[in-house]
């Protein structure tokens, strides 16, 4: 199975594929889930055609003040990129973490 997109480049909803994997693979929350948006575009990997995806979240964006419109937007400012994957042909979605580490502040 090969998924095609049609609105190519658009910010839109994560698949229902990245969302079951995410909420199994990271423990996320539904709720968080259906906030955050991404970028889909067709790649291949070893041979294989995928469609690879990249995460963010448009409210930590809109806060920094930062426009995210298209991916070239998102490869801009990579501190907005909290993940990203591919689905494969088979339906199958993978992910890696791409989160900034927290950092600590020092208490007295």
């Amino acid at each position: 199975m090969y998924i095609h997109l049609r609105h190519n480049g658009e910010v839109k909803r994560l698949p229902k594929a990245v969302q079951n994997y995410m909420k199994h693979r990271f423990i996320l929350l539904p709720e968080y889930l259906g906030l955050l948006r991404c970028f889909e575009y067709n790649d291949e990997v070893n041979g294989k055609r995928i469609r690879h995806f990249k995460i963010f979240d448009p409210v930590k964006a809109r806060d920094m003040h930062v426009l995210i419109k298209s991916r070239a937007d998102l490869e801009q400012h990579p501190q907005m990129l909290l993940f990203e994957g591919y689905i494969d042909y088979q339906g199958n979605a993978y992910a890696a973490d791409r989160r900034q580490p927290i950092r600590r502040t020092k208490t007295r």
